[in-house]
């Protein structure tokens, strides 16, 4: 009888594992057809109404990305020449917001861009990213507490990004 009740839990915990890594990932593709793909797992939820955006269910951080055509005299230019421009773009629209880090990602499988923000209790991570003439831009906004808690799970959604 014991043995029987250990092949049942056994069973069921099988089962368990399948249904969860099953249900736990979501891909998703941009409403921009052909613009890029991500994986994200179930701990994101999907904003409604906008390009791509997601909210942590727990930490209320987003992750929003949006993919723009790059205008051609800069599809084929390095992304390293004119980031410049696109830093001091982004920010323009947003002032209020103090730089603390900046880098090269060189483990990136696309030519990209980090940069940290800090406006109060707030921060943000903007990754640039550029595959010939197509830039896309992820912004990450937590709270400085949550920012460290959800910031493996955000790598792991920038990791699985697919550019066309």
């Amino acid at each position: 009888m014991k043995n029987k009740k250990v092949k049942v839990l056994f069973i069921l915990l099988v089962v368990g594992i399948i249904v969860l890594l099953g249900a736990s990932y979501a891909d998703y593709n941009s409403s921009l057809k052909g613009q890029f793909t991500v994986k994200y797992d179930g701990s994101w939820k999907r904003v409604s109404g906008s390009e791509f955006k997601l909210k942590h269910k727990k930490t209320g951080s987003i992750l929003n990305i949006q993919s723009k055509m790059i205008e051609d005299n800069y599809s084929d230019v390095e992304l390293e020449d004119f980031i410049d421009e696109v830093v001091y773009s982004i920010e323009q629209q947003n002032k209020e917001y103090s730089l603390i880090n900046m880098k090269k990602n060189d483990d990136s499988k696309y030519e990209s861009f980090s940069y940290l923000y800090e406006k109060g209790m707030e921060q943000v991570l903007v990754n640039v990213y550029k595959k010939n003439d197509k830039l896309v831009i992820a912004y990450y906004q937590a709270d400085s507490e949550s920012y460290d808690v959800v910031l493996d799970s955000v790598d792991t959604i920038l990791n699985s990004l697919e550019i066309s």
